[in-house]
């Protein structure tokens, strides 16, 4: 039986990470990210005072994250 998700990073291998990470045409992927109670309300928080969700502060925070490390 294959997992959920299985594979899904390989679907075109004709496309590169980046451009897939670019592609409009690319499915998102799922992620679940598990955090204490203080961080949660703080997200949340967060959220509501500048009117995102929170999966959009996440993704930008991750992106920023992983741009500063690629360098």
């Amino acid at each position: 039986m294959a997992q959920k998700g299985n594979n899904r990073h390989l679907a075109s291998p004709k496309m590169t990470p980046d451009e897939k990470a670019t592609s409009s045409t690319s499915k998102p992927v799922a992620l679940t990210v598990k955090v204490d109670d203080d961080t949660y309300i703080r997200l949340c928080t967060l959220g509501a005072t500048q009117r995102r969700t929170n999966q959009d502060i996440l993704r930008q925070a991750l992106h920023d994250y992983l741009e500063r490390m690629a360098r």
